[in-house]
């Protein structure tokens, strides 16, 4: 249950993360609409691994688990995929 709640809180993360670009993407061209995607996926990835990383380093009685950060990089990937297809049918 706890791997569901950060698929779901990095899904939510991302597609937030990228709605900032919804306007320029819908109005320019794919390279822009890969880069607004990487860019954000690139962001969420990273915010991910260092929350795992402070979590193992510097947070008392907290471990960082690699399982979560698989997690935090699925919902990541999902919150892109619901954003991308929920734009792709409004052009």
């Amino acid at each position: 249950m706890d791997k569901v709640a950060h698929v779901i809180m990095y899904a939510g993360f991302s597609f937030l993360c990228v709605w900032g670009y919804r306007k320029p993407f819908l109005s320019n061209g794919k390279t822009y609409q890969k880069k607004a995607l990487l860019i954000t996926a690139i962001i969420s990835i990273a915010y991910g691994a260092l929350t795992e990383i402070m979590q193992e380093t510097i947070v008392p009685k907290r471990t960082g688990d690699w399982f979560d950060f698989l997690s935090d990089c699925l919902g990541t990937f999902a919150g892109l995929l619901f954003f991308w297809l929920f734009f792709k049918k409004r052009k």
